[in-house]
């Protein structure tokens, strides 16, 4: 083998090595934005100012839940009631905010009602079983389906004070904004 083909050698291979190494040697190099001194990215992109708006603890989980999640399962004949719509707090008049507030009582209500009648199903079904083992599956199905009454609950009170703080801020209509 010639020389040069040994050395090439050599070379491929301290450069593998080095490429081991530094793995960050590989990552691309691309140049920052230039920003306005105080100014968030998306001020500069559109040319609107703005100021930002950071809170801790302010988001709250609108993922809807699958639909068998609040079906009658196994003919119980228990319906999850329906999740109240949060208003944009910035944006809603006072009336729709007390009116989400009324709805979200409502649902509370509703939700334990629900979660009473699958209790009281599960119960009954193992007071059938008697002597035999509960359905297992039917148990932890109907458990499952009162944990995320639960949740949702949660979700749902979290969702209203998410938006009664931005009304409070924004849309409180107060004389002078």
């Amino acid at each position: 083998m010639s020389r040069s083909k040994v050395w090439q050698k050599v070379g491929w291979g301290a450069a593998f090595l080095a490429v081991i190494a530094a793995p960050q040697a590989l990552q691309a190099v691309r140049a920052a934005p230039e920003r306005l001194p105080g100014a968030l990215p998306a001020q500069v992109a559109t040319g609107k100012p703005f100021a930002a708006v950071c809170k801790a603890g302010e988001i709250a989980d609108s993922r809807p839940d699958p639909a068998w999640v609040g079906a009658s399962f196994a003919h119980d004949n228990c319906w999850a009631p329906r999740m109240p719509v949060p208003p944009d707090g910035a944006t809603a008049k006072r009336a729709q905010i007390v009116a989400a507030m009324a709805a979200e009582k409502s649902y509370l209500a509703q939700s334990d009602v629900y979660q009473k009648c699958i209790a009281d199903f599960v119960a009954f079904r193992k007071a059938q079983a008697a002597n035999k083992p509960a359905d297992g599956p039917l148990v932890m199905i109907e458990t499952h389906r009162i944990l995320v009454s639960q949740e949702n609950k949660k979700k749902a009170a979290d969702q209203i004070k998410v938006a009664i703080n931005a009304f409070n801020e924004y849309g409180s209509e107060c004389p002078g904004q």
